[in-house]
């Protein structure tokens, strides 16, 4: 993230906390407590409703005005903290000055702020274990998805969470799909891969959705081309594994799926048999495919894609809906683990899980 987008993100928050205390205004003269639910309730769905839109990117609008609707939606989820807040010191303190309510807003406004966009740029390893009398020796390796590297994220952070993976000294490296995405220069996304070839360990990869910046045309264009995303990252030394698998070791399979947005995707009926014997690693940048894990049968799956909602309340909507949005999940004679990501989509600020990348380790059954 550069200096000019974090002037363009604080003057959106701030843009959107100016039409927060309009609001406020204009509903001053509201008392009875049915005027102001009403408010409040309309307040919270069309926050909800912007942090649906910012992350599924549906629409042009929302890929060109995301700052606007990053601001908004700070604005609108501090307002309805403020008013719940204010709803309880009532209780206590009858007579509060006029000005109580939008010094209120402005505060909870400021702290909403800092806390998602401090989350976001905290980094985290986060360690996980599996065992399984499949694997005769330890294998200690990092996932990291979903950098978006070139918005969301400083290149001081990135330095510094690259500088973390290289002192645990793994195996090799997994990248989980969307390390770069449509927001990201040419130069941005060479400086990435340069950077993952200092670590000076192996390193696999694999396409999410928005690394080959598949809806370009929502700013007149691509910044690189297909061609040369893969020819950088190849270049670099990091090989692609595009429905192919790779032995590790004798008692270790690596298996890196397409992206299902690609058609060139292949069914899992298709794929070349890899050894049954060995301990089987899929990483599918997409974790909501249940068919395909069950038809994979692998015995662990790493994903990304989800963010871990990155904006709340999204990551309780998709646990209502029944989807793997974050954490550790069995699906069927598979683990499947779900990466809230080292970055996320657009804004640097998120206020649900995390930044973090994974450690994970595949250990002999004790």
């Amino acid at each position: 993230m550069t200096t000019e987008r974090y002037i363009r993100w604080i003057l959106s928050a701030v843009c959107g906390l100016a039409v927060m205390l309009l609001v406020d205004k204009l509903t001053d003269r509201l008392n009875k407590k049915w005027q102001l639910a009403i408010i409040f309730i309309i307040k919270a769905f069309a926050g909800m409703f912007l942090a649906y839109e910012l992350i599924s990117t549906s629409s042009a609008f929302v890929w060109k005005h995301n700052y606007i609707m990053s601001g908004l939606y700070i604005a609108l989820l501090s307002d309805c903290i403020a008013d719940l807040i204010r709803s309880i010191i009532s209780f206590f303190w009858k007579e509060r000055p006029a000005y109580f309510r939008y010094c209120l807003t402005a505060a909870v406004t400021l702290i909403v702020f800092v806390y998602g966009t401090l989350n976001m740029s905290m980094v985290r390893a986060h360690e996980l274990v599996y065992r399984s009398d499949k694997v005769k020796y330890e294998h200690s390796f990092v996932f990291l998805s979903d950098l978006h590297y070139g918005k969301p994220q400083s290149q001081k952070t990135v330095e510094k969470a690259l500088k973390d993976i290289k002192d645990l000294d793994p195996d090799f490296i997994v990248l989980g799909g969307d390390i770069t995405d449509e927001y990201t220069t040419k130069e941005e996304m060479k400086w990435i891969y340069d950077r993952l070839a200092l670590l000076e360990i192996p390193v696999y990869y694999i396409y999410g959705n928005h690394d080959r910046q598949g809806r370009c045309y929502y700013f007149g264009g691509s910044n690189y081309t297909e061609e040369e995303l893969a020819q950088t990252i190849t270049d670099n030394g990091i090989f692609i594994l595009q429905d192919e698998y790779v032995m590790i070791s004798e008692d270790l399979v690596l298996l890196g799926r397409e992206d299902p947005s690609c058609e060139s995707r292949l069914e899992v009926s298709k794929l070349k048999p890899w050894p049954k014997e060995s301990y089987v690693i899929s990483i599918e940048h997409n974790p909501y495919l249940n068919d395909d894990i069950l038809k994979t049968d692998a015995d662990l799956q790493l994903s990304g894609h989800t963010h871990a909602g990155q904006y709340f309340p999204l990551r309780f909507v998709y646990m209502l809906a029944r989807l793997n949005v974050v954490g550790e999940y069995r699906i069927g004679n598979t683990d499947l683990y779900v990466s809230p990501g080292i970055g996320g989509w657009g804004m640097p600020f998120r206020n649900e899980s995390r930044s973090q990348f994974e450690y994970v380790h595949i250990m002999p059954q004790e």
